[in-house]
């Protein structure tokens, strides 16, 4: 039997004391029955059991193979096999087709699947005999079936393990999805936002099974590293085993935007928006999964990578949905100390080059360190990351993506083509940023160091506008691109040196004692970074634009 799944899909935050699964239970009991809402309780035990070749030729395929063995207290266990088809998510919602046919016992039989699930030229009887199980889940399910004006939606929370022969270590799954049973979305919006009222969750965009796969892969890394210590006769080779990369920031692309219902200009803003919130959301899980500044930073480098979408496609929205621009404000504010704690980190590193300079002053490197407590802490970071108010701002993100996918009665027609926006907007920032750039000094009010810290946000507005359009001219400009952008990556790289330098100006001018050294220091390392903003400066305003 196929259907299709649509569901949302929330991790709780791990260390938060909520997580605790009867604390978890009763909380949803009890905000259920705050509500007035209807509703069936049920727990049951799930053992699922993932299957592939060692090769992951399923996985290629776009195919994940499960068999589920499900047992209620009292009753016989009950199994039934399902393969789960490439599909959608967006924002934590997931949408995608499954098929689901019962069987005896926990081990696969593939022919009773359809044979159109398979590519064309897959022997069946051999791909039965390759398959093997890679990682079971194994979980306790509580499930709210709750009826909803005329929908029905399951909530299900999943409390256990993921585990791999082979690997001692078993994540632990502590997860929330809203499936809808019958009837409109909307009440899957509805209970979710019950939900953000008194749980820490944040939006799911790994499933169980992707991150079994990823544990799977990191027993092979374990292995082949292990393989390549006997071939070295015992030499220790140093390798990374880990699976999830952080990713840097990529850029949109909207080369090849198609919509037949929507305008190429709103297509473009639903694909990048789409785009941008699914890798705000992996950061985060790079941000809970291994806390650091960095991810943090990338974490407001997305959320302004968002906002910037709704700065540039401003006259395509409505007053309601350019609320969310403001909301995105105030997380980029609430975040924005983040520049300054790294600045700090690097004066305070082992590995800065300030390092050798700063440690003649224990004094110094005390103040440091009394700023940098001045910021949030590691738990208060995590605690705004599951607030009620961040997921809130992604659910009404979502909700904008679908409704504008669904209702062409509120589209709005521009009469420009896509390029010819993305010239004009890629035009405008260039514009305004050079003209901050190149104006001349006055010693007595402006710097040469102040011309470039209050250039700063003119440079980030325009470096996050080529991340929206560059792909648009990488087909005849791809070199030229590159070429374009270096010398002011450069000027960025560079002020946020100089920013750092401001810092330590900063805590020098608050010591008891004058350190006449250190500040001499500090000046000369200013002056000879100003000099390569400088050439960086005339080198970038040598190169043509890419988009004419």
């Amino acid at each position: 039997m196929m259907v299709t799944e649509i569901e949302l899909k929330y991790s709780l935050q791990a260390n938060n004391e909520l997580v605790n699964a009867e604390q978890v239970k009763l909380k949803i009991d009890h905000l259920l029955k705050g509500h007035d809402l209807d509703f069936s309780y049920q727990s049951k035990q799930l053992s699922n059991y993932y299957f592939d070749t060692g090769s992951l030729a399923l996985r290629q395929q776009k195919i994940a193979l499960r068999t589920r063995g499900t047992k209620q207290k009292g009753g016989a266990a009950h199994f039934e096999q399902t393969i789960k088809t490439s599909g959608r998510v967006i924002a934590g919602l997931h949408q995608r087709p499954e098929y689901n046919v019962d069987i005896d016992n926990s081990k696969p039989i593939l022919s009773l699947f359809p044979n159109h699930l398979w590519q064309g030229n897959t022997d069946i009887e051999q791909l039965q005999q390759q398959i093997k199980e890679l990682f079971s889940t194994n979980f306790t399910r509580s499930t709210w079936l709750i009826t909803l004006n005329n929908a029905q939606v399951e909530i299900a929370f999943d409390s256990g393990e993921i585990a791999c022969q082979g690997h001692e270590h078993k994540p632990r799954i502590y997860e929330i999805e809203l499936e809808l049973v019958s009837g409109d979305a909307g009440a899957l919006f509805f209970l979710s936002k019950l939900l953000f009222s008194e749980l820490p969750l944040r939006p799911g965009q790994l499933t169980k099974a992707a991150r079994g796969y990823a544990l799977y892969r990191e027993i092979q890394v374990e292995a082949s590293q292990a393989k390549s210590e006997q071939d070295q006769n015992g030499k220790k080779i140093a390798t990374s085993a880990k699976v999830l990369q952080k990713e840097a920031i990529e850029k949109i692309s909207l080369a090849k935007i198609t919509s037949p219902e929507s305008s190429e200009l709103t297509a473009a803003f639903y694909h990048g928006i789409d785009f941008t919130l699914t890798q705000l959301q992996l950061g985060v899980d790079s941000y809970v999964d291994a806390p650091s500044l960095s991810q943090l930073s990338r974490v407001t480098e997305l959320l302004a990578l968002l906002r910037q979408g709704f700065w540039l496609f401003n006259s395509l929205l409505t007053d309601d949905e350019l609320k969310l621009r403001s909301e995105l404000s105030y997380f980029i504010r609430t975040i924005s100390w983040v520049d300054n704690a790294r600045y700090i980190q690097a004066l305070k590193g082992k590995q800065s080059s300030y390092q050798k300079e700063t440690a003649i002053n224990k004094e110094l490197i005390a103040k440091l360190q009394l700023a940098q407590e001045r910021y949030p802490n590691e738990s208060q970071i995590l605690a705004l990351l599951h607030s009620e108010r961040f997921n809130n701002l992604q659910l009404n993100l979502l909700d904008l993506l679908l409704n504008r996918e669904n209702d062409n009665a509120r589209e709005k027609q521009n009469s420009s083509s896509l390029a010819e926006f993305a010239t004009e907007h890629l035009n405008r920032s260039a514009t305004s940023l050079i003209a901050q750039i190149t104006q001349r000094e006055k010693p007595e009010h402006f710097s040469l160091t102040e011309k470039y810290l209050t250039s700063h946000s003119l440079l980030i507005r325009a470096l996050l506008t080529s991340s929206w359009f560059s792909c648009l001219f990488e087909e005849s400009s791809s070199e030229r691109i590159k070429l374009y952008n270096m010398p002011w990556l450069d000027i960025k790289q560079g002020i946020s040196e100089l920013q750092s330098l401001q810092i330590l100006n900063q805590q020098l001018a608050l010591l008891p004692h004058p350190e006449q050294k250190l500040q001499q220091w500090q000046a000369d390392k200013s002056d000879n970074l100003l000099t390569a903003l400088e050439q960086s400066r005339t080198k970038a305003l040598t190169m043509k634009p890419y988009w004419l």
